[in-house]
């Protein structure tokens, strides 16, 4: 297969590459390509060259909150690496990089002293991802830190976008569809690290003490407030319900486990059972808060 993405530097190109590596899931067909890519440079060019050939991309963090089907992607998946995973902070301004681990940033506001992220410990997945999808816990979310979302937009122009202009939603913001998260701001308070390291043990705690171990991608439906998802699904005597290799985790029934080497079909089938029993028995239609690709 031809690459389209050659001559072009900072960039490493994975023709045919497995996505069941790349995702939390471990579920997942091939992308026709892998791009990581590595500096801002290297971004604009690579998306240059995918409009050219009008080709469908996706940009990942840790891959968390997605399924991919296992017909795999026809296009290309990106994946922001090296200076998209630098933090530089000025006092309580923290300036991360899209890929940024939301693990590594708790870890670097707490050694410099800042708090107000606490919430976020346990959720796995990157900085731009969390923005994107307006990640949180515990009665908070991100919305309440960040100041300004540097993205690209569909016209390859590098755009600011404050805080006022941003709207903010349960698991969603405005963030245009095709724009490309490039780095954020997030704006932290002084603290004292001995409490900022306690409230990260008690949401630590907290959520290992309710969630399941194995690959899935976290909660599987939005919580369709004011009630939860995984009491919904606990209630219709859902837990422990298994197609193929995908079953509804019995420790928390709003995570779908892979639990043997399942495939995206048992789960997409598993997700249609729970949203027919739930809709049948409580009359509230299910929206799955993860991205099915």
């Amino acid at each position: 297969m031809r690459n389209i993405f050659k001559g072009i530097s900072g960039i490493k190109v994975l023709a045919h590459e497995s996505l069941k590596k790349h995702t939390s899931f471990r579920i997942g067909g091939k992308a026709k390509y892998f791009v990581k890519i590595y500096h801002h440079k290297a971004l604009l060019e690579v998306m240059r060259v995918i409009k050219k050939n009008s080709l469908k991309y996706l940009i990942i963090g840790a891959g968390t909150n997605i399924l991919f089907r296992d017909q795999g992607f026809d296009g290309a998946v990106l994946k922001l690496m090296g200076e998209f995973r630098k933090v530089k902070n000025c006092k309580n301004r923290f300036f991360c990089g899209a890929g940024v681990l939301i693990r590594d940033f708790i870890i670097n506001a707490t050694k410099s002293g800042y708090g107000g992220v606490e919430f976020l410990a346990g959720i796995p997945g990157s900085i731009g991802g969390a923005v994107k999808g307006n990640a949180g816990a515990f009665g908070h979310s991100i919305s309440e830190v960040v100041k300004r979302v540097m993205i690209i937009d569909s016209k390859f122009v590098n755009r600011i976008i404050p805080r006022n202009k941003l709207i903010f939603e349960y698991r969603s913001c405005n963030i245009p569809e095709k724009a490309v998260i490039t780095a954020v701001e997030i704006n932290l308070k002084k603290s004292p690290k001995k409490m900022i390291e306690r409230k990260i043990k008690q949401y630590l705690r907290i959520r290992w003490e309710k969630q399941p171990k194995g690959f899935s991608a976290g909660s599987f439906f939005k919580n369709p407030l004011p009630w939860s998802a995984g009491q919904l699904i606990e209630e219709c005597g859902l837990k422990g319900t298994r197609i193929g290799g995908a079953t509804v985790s019995r420790k928390h029934a709003n995570f779908i486990i892979n639990s043997d080497n399942a495939k995206a079909q048992d789960v997409i089938k598993l997700m249609n059972v729970i949203k027919k029993r739930v809709k049948k028995i409580k009359g509230i239609d299910l929206e799955p808060e993860v991205r099915i690709i």
